[in-house]
């Protein structure tokens, strides 16, 4: 992909996050990257182009974040995710899914298609590695732990459900509340510890 184009893309992906994508208009991006608009719809074809470029860009992106899971210690792969979300949570602005829903539903299908994919067979892999080594329960049942893992991700943390709408849920502090109580459940005690030492570690380097 061509820099200047990619450059565009990602830039143009955190302004989505911020302010949503039906607030950010083509006139917008030329002006916040200093280009015409011709020059612009060289690269996109028209505000959907951009839209579903962006979209793609970081499920490709994020994408990476769970290829990654697999060459670690499952319990730093949990970790992984984390750092993911703790980046995604600096921008992230809950406008872009309702926009994405109602101006771009066959977009909005696929990101949830491919996030549903991605946290059930990535928790599978996980559950099994984490078994491996001997970190992780030995009587749990990975499909069912990958499914309550799916509906946490997806629709717990969706402010539409409204199940918890006295929390912030788009924050690091609720992601890691649902994660203490996944990894309590699934660690052992070996587990356990290490993986409260990895919290620890993690929180007091975010504090200082």
């Amino acid at each position: 992909m061509e820099e200047k184009k990619k450059y565009i893309i990602e830039n143009v992906g955190r302004l989505y996050m911020t302010q949503g994508i039906r607030a950010v208009t083509m006139d917008d991006v030329a002006a916040e990257f200093g280009i015409s608009k011709k020059t612009l719809y060289q690269y996109f074809k028209d505000k959907k182009d951009l839209v579903t470029q962006v979209v793609a860009f970081f499920l490709e992106e994020s994408g990476k974040t769970f290829k990654e899971m697999a060459d670690n210690n499952a319990i730093d792969s949990m970790f992984l995710i984390r750092k993911h979300v703790a980046f995604i949570f600096k921008f992230y602005n809950n406008g872009i899914e309702k926009d994405l829903k109602k101006y771009y539903p066959e977009l909005y299908k696929k990101v949830n298609e491919v996030k549903r994919e991605r946290i059930f067979t990535n928790t599978i892999a996980n559950l099994k590695l984490g078994m491996e080594q001997g970190v992780y329960r030995t009587d749990i049942d990975p499909y069912f732990i990958a499914k309550l893992q799916v509906g946490r991700m997806l629709y717990t943390m969706n402010p539409d459900f409204g199940i918890f709408e006295e929390y912030e849920v788009n924050s690091l502090a609720f992601f890691d509340g649902m994660m203490d109580y996944h990894m309590n459940a699934i660690c052992n005690d070996k587990g356990k510890k290490y993986y409260r030492k990895q919290l620890n570690k993690v929180q007091n380097e975010e504090n200082n």
